[in-house]
């Protein structure tokens, strides 16, 4: 019986597996197609592969996806680096410091989490125009951070709370300053709650489309308000163009998940189980 049941459990994890990746599927089987067959009936095979739709997208106006790339690179690794360091001080500090009403300000981090960031556009949006930060890097770097450091603080302290005090009082009878601390003892174990954070400020600010859209302008647009831009000058919706711009533009967050996976999970789990 109880391997009926797994064998069950299986059977329906396969099942889920190949329908969360067949839309993955068609957009790549449709990225390679020619124009053609694209509009000459439904197909789960290309007849013919292709790169032409590839090519067009990166040709398309002296390569001006390039560009919508770029930005969305330098607002991603700059979000990745101040919502990282933000939630690793400040996590350690909910967890290991005394702070004179750490509950309250715990409370009003949770508070902020479960505001809809759509309440917040237009405020924020009249506070970016005074201070001339519209469709900047800096600008759109702040407002993401702004939505991503309450749970990734969160995250931290669950994952500083795992280290034990111990460590710390035995760092102090051998003589170990507390800076020395912090970086010997504490960061190398809170790692896996660094790297989620890291891996979540990636995948959050890589495939938002309405805050790029509301606050980037122009100057600022990510790969995909770009996108949309691009195929939205068209009389009609070029498929081919459009499905390889999602299959490019999910590379980068799929190779860094990849690679971290291990400690994406592990820093998931840290504060589930004392």
């Amino acid at each position: 019986m109880k391997k009926r049941s797994k064998s069950i459990i299986i059977l329906l994890n396969i099942i889920l597996g190949i329908i969360w990746l067949m839309p993955i599927y068609w957009a790549l089987v449709t990225s390679i197609k020619t124009q053609k067959e694209l509009y000459g009936g439904v197909s789960l095979f290309p007849h013919v592969a292709t790169s032409e739709n590839y090519v067009s997208l990166f040709q398309y106006k002296d390569g001006i996806f390039f560009f919508y790339l770029k930005n969305s690179f330098q607002i991603c690794i700059f979000t990745i680096l101040v919502v990282t360091i933000v939630s690793v001080l400040a996590g350690f500090a909910f967890s290991k410091l005394k702070i004179l009403g750490s509950k309250l300000w715990t409370a009003m981090i949770l508070f902020t989490i479960m505001v809809p960031a759509q309440a917040l556009m237009v405020p924020l949006y009249n506070t970016l125009s005074d201070l001339n930060l519209l469709g900047t890097v800096w600008g759109m770097v702040l407002i993401y951070a702004t939505f991503q450091t309450p749970f990734c603080v969160l995250m931290m302290k669950s994952s500083f709370d795992m280290v034990p005090d111990a460590l710390r009082e035995a760092a102090l009878m051998d003589g170990a300053s507390s800076f020395a601390i912090f970086r010997s003892i504490y960061c190398p174990l809170a790692l896996p709650g660094a790297i989620t954070v890291i891996v979540y400020a990636a995948y959050n600010t890589w495939n938002d489309y309405t805050i790029g859209l509301t606050f980037g302008g122009s100057s600022m647009k990510t790969f995909n308000v770009g996108l949309v831009d691009m195929l939205s000058a068209e009389t009609s919706v070029n498929w081919g163009t459009l499905t390889s711009g999602a299959i490019v533009g999910m590379v980068p967050i799929l190779v860094l998940f990849l690679l971290l996976q291990k400690h994406f999970v592990k820093g998931m789990m840290s504060g589930a189980v004392k």
